[in-house]
């Protein structure tokens, strides 16, 4: 009985140290102003939303079965395929070297490890090959990626065009707790799921808790009408993102320009006209005409310009991938998917011959060259 009445005092003294009416409000409200007197009329209430985290951990479990059931058989079907199983033997020392080189294993190295463990320099150079082609993740796995965002984003922005239209509460009710499930999920994955591959991993991670943080307090403090909005304007050109990836992946270039035509043109729209000249200068500025300053004010728009930079920076990846059209005729790749090191995943048998071959001419070139010396 004491240990219970001790964790409820530490949760009691957490609640009010995170939700301090002081640092979110100022000094003319308080919590108790945004309860309903009429049962009938609803106000937000942010421990409702505490459900999100529970849907978020959930849909690590939905996320699952939708991919093997739907998202699989549905690439599938489009001609993209599992990448086949590479076997390769365990050697401490190997693990070791690819730790350290990664990439770019040098010759000495290489030939100190032949010594080491008795395995000849094609070995090993097949060895380094192999583990890297291991650490890729494949088209399918891009493909689910994409597909799983694309799925949420579609129904929710259009969810979001009705709900707003007239407003109904219900359904912002059901929105807010979609979203922020969803945003909880993704920021678990990056950090529970092993195979995770993003080359904007600290960007992403940035943006979930900036996200999470602002539907929270919004939701909180009844700015609900504002933040949908945010909330539509993020959603409104992800299908396009995700949908254009998918093109890519499937190898269907002419689908992949047009997806992207359109990911532009809504990206710019949404996100780098709408969002700062009307949302964020109506949350920023013009709201200052009703309310007072407060830390919580402070924090709110710091976030919401956090957001802003993180549009810019990848509106400028965005037309870095379009300007790729116009110097080499084509939209070679997805600049945030992998780093410039890495192999393409359309990496097959015979391209892992080919590296072995030239890996092998490689070695005797060196071999030679330390000869002559």
């Amino acid at each position: 009985m004491g240990l219970q009445c001790k964790m409820a005092s530490i949760l009691e003294y957490l609640n009010n140290f995170i939700w301090n009416e002081q640092f979110w409000l100022g000094d003319d409200a308080q919590w108790d102003d945004f309860i309903s007197s009429d049962p009938s009329i609803y106000y937000p209430k942010v421990t409702h939303m505490n459900w999100s985290i529970v849907i978020g951990i959930l849909l690590m479990f939905v996320r699952p079965i939708f991919e093997s059931f739907v998202i699989i058989p549905f690439a599938n079907c489009l001609g993209l395929k599992e990448r086949k199983n590479i076997s390769l033997k365990e050697s401490p020392p190997l693990e070791a070297a690819y730790k350290s080189y990664k990439a770019e294993v040098p010759y000495n190295e290489i030939k100190r490890l032949s010594k080491e463990t008795n395995l000849t320099e094609r070995q090993i150079q097949r060895w380094f090959y192999k583990k890297r082609l291991m650490q890729m993740p494949s088209l399918i796995y891009k493909f689910k990626e994409c597909s799983w965002q694309a799925f949420f984003y579609s129904i929710t922005s259009c969810y979001w065009l009705y709900t707003l239209w007239d407003h109904v509460d219900n359904h912002v009710f059901i929105l807010y707790l979609a979203e922020l499930s969803f945003y909880w999920n993704l920021l678990f994955e990056i950090y529970f799921r092993s195979n995770y591959h993003q080359k904007d991993k600290k960007q992403m991670v940035l943006h979930h808790l900036a996200t999470i943080t602002l539907i929270y307090f919004s939701w909180g403090c009844n700015f609900v009408r504002g933040g949908s909005l945010v909330l539509l304007v993020h959603d409104f050109a992800d299908p396009w993102l995700n949908m254009t990836k998918m093109a890519k992946y499937l190898n269907r270039q002419t689908a992949c320009e047009i997806l992207f035509v359109f990911l532009l043109i809504s990206w710019i729209f949404s996100r780098c006209i709408i969002y700062p000249y009307w949302i964020m200068y109506l949350a920023v500025v013009e709201i200052l005409d009703y309310v007072t300053t407060s830390s919580g004010y402070w924090l709110t728009s710091a976030l919401l310009i956090l957001l802003q930079l993180l549009h810019f920076i990848w509106t400028y990846m965005l037309i870095t991938t379009a300007l790729q059209k116009f110097t080499s005729g084509s939209i070679k790749k997805d600049s945030r998917s992998e780093s410039d090191n890495e192999l393409s995943d359309s990496t097959n048998e015979e391209t892992l011959k080919d590296s072995i071959i030239q890996s092998e001419e490689y070695s005797r070139q060196m071999t030679q060259d330390n000869q002559e010396n």
